[in-house]
Order: structure tokens, then C-alpha cells, then sequence
């Protein structure tokens, strides 16, 4: 401990997320306010700080109290020394290196910004491209760390002298905020048609006009396009649903204030402060019924995707539009977003009427977060902007650079390099040439950013992944990690677990260590490996591939494994009503012979078995559909299992099935038969956890996106050690974290310690 009697000398080293987020300033003037002498750098090590003075206990505990809203501190080593005799306290220039710091991340819309833009004396009144140290464009823009202007996308843009006076002003908010602009010196708005041909005139005025004639526009956000036009019209709506061959997947909406997103859902506190946070990403909400919202923006189920304005230009549309706007990812189905316009024009224009566009360059394409709140905790859908790249600090060092390249759907990428893994964000479903190029450039960014060339590369075990494929033809050591281990390990590393877990995998289908297709798995595991201590009994995809598209399919073979034939026929049930009958002798001909019939023990294709049987889909249009419409008809106050069994390690649900089938004729069958679905989810788990009552619970896989069944987890083992991811996705968006946490563990050249 310091002692305050006396002038003391310190040197500190701060590392963390510490780099465009105003640190300097910061620290500049907390030393101001404390008469401390000495200076502040960023270098290869992280934030330097020299200073000395009488009040160097008080210094170094306002650093750790008053931080800058998206800074973040990791490590803050102090260390006391000799008096130098500094005679004022400065700012000095970056000594960085390439990939010395944790990557700096894109904010929202601050209300300091916001103020300005509103007031017609000031001089950046109405300008789209308003920014600080506290919010506005930081990886979007990034070529190469570090974070300097001349390193982004805002070096063709040379300051005005108003500019350059603010940037270089200590005590201004905007020193060193590296897209420093107005509207004399900053980039230039532009509208286009589809074909990518300029359209003379105001060009927000124009995006408006062809809204409210409920036409299809692009603009260019932060990280990437967004398709937008009317949420209350159905014309518009369907329309784009239309063009875009997006058929029934919801669509998220912006809305122009907080007062005007309350009439139209319910949302509680904890919702609140992330809608209206610093990051603003897509929260999942419950809607409300009755309003003029279009039926078509989320069908069948009773959930909302709402966004508030989080960059200037997406807040003058608002100026003069008094009704919700879709904003919903410009791309190709579970594609990457698209973040250049004569893209649009390219592959989007029969979709777009418009397209509102800038010359700020996005150097990383970046999609939207989407989360939602479960019980008062976070859960991470989809990782992107304000969130991603997400980096982790590790106890010791990396030896040597590890890529993991994690999963098939929902691809992300992790680097592991000196004491950190850093997470990319939603890259897309791979298999087209887009999203595999994309994976490849976001790979090459990393390798840029941190100055690496990984030597180990951790894939799944899929054969056919096109991430493994990748791996296998860098000619390097490479080997896998079991899909759903991975899923453990991920929840795992963002908690730093090292323990041995009882571990639930949940998730649609994995590659099992048998080859089968694994996916409702119980576990126990640690950072070296894992038992496999429970499953849910096998049964068959009809038809393959084409059985995760049509859950009537799966729902078919849990009937077989129950009644004969002959009874299945005669049976009265959703499922089989969906079959003619000689369609169900085929299938059921398919299942005896085991004929493009892979077995699978995953929860998510019991979810859409459910569906069907239930009677609320039986032909899906997007993953995941089965469960988010069940999750609609949900009654809390419905507790009571289903009847299943656990026979060695085999968790059988036979007797559901008939169960269902019982229900399925009565009064009040849906809200019956997801409540109590629902809740046996909840009553397996706890069936291995009062077998394990000692070891802490972690989960993972996209099954844990029902927030429904979050909650009622939350509530039955949050008191106790329950561990679920917050600030990663819970489903295969973190399977990159998982693979890279056991490399970290297990490499052949142990790490330092």
C-alpha cells in the first residue's frame, strides 16, 4: 500500500480494452485533478502510466473507479520507484506495435453527440457521421492495429483546422477519436437506385419520400447494409419477405424513441438498459398484441427483435418518420451483411428500390448483436457490433499462435495469441462462396491485427465442415474437439473454469465422437476432456437432411418407436394427420430398413418432434421456428413434466410421446403441451444434477435460446453454481471460444507458467 505522507513515483502498465475508447484523456485528466506529474503512452505492453506526486493512492484507485464507459481494465500492474522530478503531466505519442491491445469497439449514438446534432448553432447540426471518444465507428473502420486514424478508413479524409484543433486537445472528448469530422471535412451521404446510378438530391429526403411510399431502401449503417422499409405495412413487409425469399424468419425493427418502442412491446428493466445502452443492440422482446405493427414482421410467435437508432444517420431518418422502419441484415440468407453499395446493386437489386449510401469505407463487415434477457441475465444470440471482437484474458501465456475455426452455421473464428483469445463476430452460415471467403478474410484480419501466423489449428470433428476442409488444406497440426465438449468449454472459458463440470449440451445435430449425430448430451468434463453420462435415446431423421426442414418427419419416427404400424395409422394426431397414408407405409418401410435414416440424439430435433406433435408446425420455414412458436403458448404457472426415463445413460422419452399424443385431442392442447415440455427439460437436468450435487452446472448450444426454459434454469440452480454464457453465444457462435480454450489447456508445448 502507498503511503500518502510523502511524494511517491510509480510506474503502471494497464492492459485491456484501453485504445479508442478515451483512455489517455482520461488518465490525463485524473492526473490534472490529483497534481500528479509524469505522462501517459499506449505502447507494445499496453497503457503506460509515469506519474509521481502526494497523491498517488488516490490516482491509482479514481483509474480503477472512473473509468470511460467502454474501456475495460484486465490487469493493472503497479509497480513504485525512484522520483524522476517530472514537472507537468503529458500526453505522449504511441510507441504500439501491431496486435499489443484488445481490438476497440464500435458504439452507439452517445447523448453528448446526440445534443449536438439537435441543436441548429451547432456547427455539427444534423451531420451523419457525429462522433466522440465515447461512441461511433472503432473495428468497422480499423485496417491494422494500432488504432490511429492513418489506420482506418477515415485517412482519405483530411481535418479542417476546427477538426484538428478538437482532436488535439487534451481536454476535449474528441482528442485522439480517430473519425473526427463535420460536415466541411468529414464523408458525403449519396443516394443511388438499385442499379447503383446517382439520384440528385437531399439524400436522407429521398430515403424518406421512398419509405413512406413503403418501398425498400438500403442504408449503410456502422458494420454493414440494412434493408429498411414500413413495419406497419403489410404490402411493404411481405414484399420484402418476397424478394428476399425470406419466408416466415422474423424481421427486426428499429423504432425512432423508447416512448414510441412501448406501444408496441412489453418490455422489463433489464431490457430497458440494453435497449437504450451504449450499444443498442437487437433485444428480443415480448410483443404487444393489437397494434398496427405488420403481421408479417415475426409470424406465429409473440416476440419482438427491437433496435433504437444507434448511428446519426439512422436518427435524422427519425426526424421526420413517425412510424417503425424494418432493419433487418442486408445479405443472402445467413450470408455475411453487405457493406458496399454497388453490392446491393449487384446481388440485392431486385430487392432494394434505393440505396442510401456513404464514402466512409467499412474495412469489417459487422452485423447487429442480438440478444435477450433471461431472469435479468444476457443471452448472447448473435455477437457483433459493441460486442465483437470479444477478447479474454488467459492466467499465462501462449506460446505459440492457435486458430480455432469452430463451427459449420453461425461461424465464428478465435485467435489464441499471447495471454488473450479474442472471438470474432457472426461471420454466417458457411458452404456459398461468400460466407467461406468471409471466414477467410476475418481469419487474414486476425493474423494482421495481432502480427501471427498460427502454428495449431483446432477444428470440429464434422469431416465436411467447411471450416475443418479449411484447416486441413493449411498443411499445419491441426486436430478436433468434439462439437458439444466445445459448446461445455466455451461457457467455460468466459467464466475462466478450469474445474471438473457437469455439463448439458443442448443443441439441433453435432458430429459425435461415434460419428453419429449427437445433440442432447450430459456431461461431466474439464479443460482435458469429458464423460459422456447421458443422452437422450436415438431415434431417426427420416430422409436425412430433409427431416430437420419438416419436423413432422422426426415426429413420425418417435411414433414408430412407440405403437406399431397399424396403430399409427388409426392414430388421431397432428403428425400423422399431416401424412397421407401411404406416405407414412414409405417412411415407415424407410424406417425398418434404416434407409437414409441417420439416428440422432439431439434436443433441438426433439423440439421440432414436439411441434408436430403438438399440432403448431409441421413444415419449418428457418432453424428453430418448432420451438420459438411453442415458446409463445408457454404458461409459467404449468410445472409438471412429462413422464421419461433414464435407463444406462439413455434418456428415453416413449412414454411423452404417448403422453402428447393423449393431450393432443383435448382442450388447451398447445399451451398443455409446451408448458409441460418445457418443463421437462428442466426435470432431466435435474435428475443428473441431484446426481452430481457438488459439481457446478454449466450449459451451452442454440437449445438455450429458448428463454423460456433460461428463465426457469435461472430460477431452479442460479442460486447455486449455474453457469451460462453472457458475453459469447450461447449456441455455435462460441463454439470457435470452446475449441481454443482446450488447445490453451493442451498443447503439446506447454504454456509458460
Amino acid at each position: 500500500m502507498l503511503v500518502e505522507s510523502s511524494y511517491k513515483s510509480v510506474g503502471i502498465v494497464v492492459k485491456g480494452l484501453v485504445q479508442g475508447v478515451g483512455f489517455r484523456p482520461f488518465v490525463y485528466r485524473e492526473a490534472k485533478a490529483h497534481a500528479m506529474m509524469g505522462f501517459v503512452i499506449n505502447t507494445g505492453d499496453g497503457v503506460v502510466i509515469e506519474a509521481e506526486g502526494l497523491e498517488c493512492e488516490t490516482f491509482i484507485k479514481a483509474l480503477r473507479e472512473n473509468l470511460p464507459k467502454h474501456a475495460r481494465i484486465d490487469s493493472m500492474d503497479i509497480v513504485e520507484h525512484e522520483v524522476y522530478g517530472y514537472t507537468d503531466f503529458e500526453i505522449r505519442e504511441s510507441t504500439l506495435g501491431v496486435g499489443s491491445v484488445a481490438i476497440p469497439l464500435d458504439a452507439a449514438l452517445c447523448s453528448a453527440c446526440q445534443a449536438e446534432m439537435d441543436d441548429p448553432r451547432n456547427r455539427r447540426y444534423a451531420y451523419p457521421f457525429i462522433n466522440c471518444t465515447d461512441c461511433g465507428p472503432r473495428y468497422t473502420i480499423l485496417q491494422i492495429p494500432p488504432y490511429d486514424r492513418v489506420r482506418t478508413s477515415m485517412k482519405h479524409f483530411t481535418m479542417c483546422s476546427q477538426c484538428e484543433a478538437e482532436y488535439t486537445d487534451p481536454t476535449s472528448r474528441r482528442y485522439h477519436a480517430e473519425p473526427i469530422s463535420c460536415l466541411d471535412c468529414g464523408p458525403k451521404l449519396t443516394f443511388l437506385d438499385n442499379k447503383g446510378l446517382g439520384i440528385a438530391g437531399d439524400p436522407i429526403a429521398l430515403a424518406v419520400e421512398m419509405l413512406k411510399a413503403g418501398k425498400i431502401i438500403a442504408l449503410k449503417g456502422l458494420g454493414g447494409f440494412h434493408l429498411m422499409c414500413d413495419a406497419t405495412s403489410d404490402t411493404a413487409v411481405s414484399e420484402l419477405r418476397h424478394r428476399k425469399h425470406r419466408k416466415a424468419k422474423p424481421l427486426a425493427v428499429m423504432f425512432g424513441s423508447l416512448e414510441q418502442l412501448q406501444e408496441y412491446a412489453m418490455i422489463d428493466e433489464e431490457e430497458k438498459v440494453h435497449i437504450t445502452g451504449a450499444i443498442k443492440p437487437i433485444v428480443i422482446v415480448r410483443s404487444k398484441s393489437g397494434t398496427n405493427i405488420s403481421t408479417h414482421v415475426a409470424p406465429l410467435i409473440d416476440r419482438l427483435g427491437v433496435v433504437l437508432p444507434y448511428t446519426p444517420l439512422h436518427r435524422l431518418l427519425f426526424e421526420t418518420i413517425d412510424f417503425p422502419l424494418i432493419a433487418t441484415s442486408a445479405n443472402i440468407s445467413d450470408e455475411p451483411i453487405i457493406v458496399k453499395a454497388e453490392e446491393i446493386a449487384h446481388r440485392l437489386g431486385n430487392v432494394v428500390d434505393g440505396i442510401l449510401n456513404h464514402n466512409r469505407t467499412i474495412v469489417n463487415a459487422l452485423d447487429d448483436s442480438v440478444i435477450q434477457i433471461a431472469q435479468g441475465r444476457v443471452v448472447m444470440l448473435r455477437m457483433g457490433r459493441g460486442f465483437a471482437p470479444h477478447t479474454i484474458s488467459l492466467r499465462d501465456s501462449i506460446t505459440k499462435p492457435i486458430l480455432a475455426v469452430g463451427a459449420h452455421q453461425k461461424s465464428a473464428i478465435a485467435l489464441g495469441v499471447k495471454k488473450n483469445i479474442v472471438l470474432s463476430g457472426h461471420i454466417g452460415d458457411l458452404g456459398s462462396i461468400e460466407a467461406d471467403g468471409y471466414f477467410e478474410k476475418t481469419i487474414e484480419t486476425f493474423k494482421r491485427f495481432y502480427d501471427c501466423e498460427p502454428t495449431l489449428l483446432i477444428t470440429d470433428l464434422h469431416p465436411h465442415y467447411s471450416s475443418t476442409r479449411y484447416a486441413q488444406e493449411q498443411k499445419k497440426e491441426h486436430y478436433g474437439v468434439q462439437h458439444h465438449y466445445a459448446h461445455i468449454l466455451a461457457c467455460m472459458a468466459e467464466y475462466s473454469l478450469d474445474e471438473k463440470v457437469l455439463g448439458f449440451a443442448f443443441d439441433g445435430t453435432g458430429y459425435g465422437e461415434d460419428g453419429s449425430l449427437w445433440g442432447g448430451e450430459v456431461m461431466i468434463a474439464d479443460t482435458h476432456g469429458f464423460e459422456r453420462i447421458g443422452f437422450l435415446k436415438p431415434f431417426a431423421l427420416l430422409g436425412g437432411d430433409k427431416a430437420i426442414k419438416e419436423p413432422r418427419r422426426i415426429a413420425l419416427s418417435l411414433l414408430f418407436e412407440r405403437y406399431t404400424l397399424e396403430e399409427v395409422l388409426v392414430l388421431k394426431s397432428p403428425t400423422t394427420e399431416a401424412f397421407l397414408e401411404y406416405e407414412i407405409r414409405q417412411l415407415y418401410h424407410i424406417w425398418t430398413k434404416k434407409l437414409n435414416a441417420p439416428l440422432s440424439s439431439s434436443m433441438g430435433r426433439l423440439f421440432d418432434a414436439v411441434a408436430s406433435l403438438g399440432g403448431f408446425i409441421q413444415t419449418l420455414d428457418y432453424e428453430g421456428q418448432g420451438g420459438m412458436i411453442m415458446e409463445s403458448f408457454v404458461d409459467d404457472e404449468i410445472t409438471e413434466p412429462f413422464d421419461f426415463t433414464v435407463t444406462n445413460r439413455e434418456i428415453d422419452v416413449s412414454l411423452m410421446v404417448e403422453q402428447i399424443v393423449a393431450l393432443s385431442t383435448q382442450n388447451d392442447t398447445k399451451r398443455l403441451i409446451a408448458s409441460r415440455f418445457i418443463a421437462t427439460i428442466e426435470a432431466m437436468m435435474h435428475c443428473f444434477v441431484a446426481l452430481h450435487p457438488k459439481l457446478p452446472i454449466v450449459i451451452g448450444g442454440g437449445v438455450f435460446q429458448n428463454q423460456t426454459l433460461m428463465s426457469r434454469l435461472y430460477r431452479r440452480f442460479g442460486e447455486g453454481r449455474f453457469y451460462a454464457q453472457q458475453q459469447t453465444p450461447i449456441n455455435d457462435g462460441g463454439i470457435a471460444l470452446g475449441q481454443l480454450y482446450y488447445a490453451y489447456h493442451n498443447t503439446k508445448e506447454k504454456n509458460e507458467r
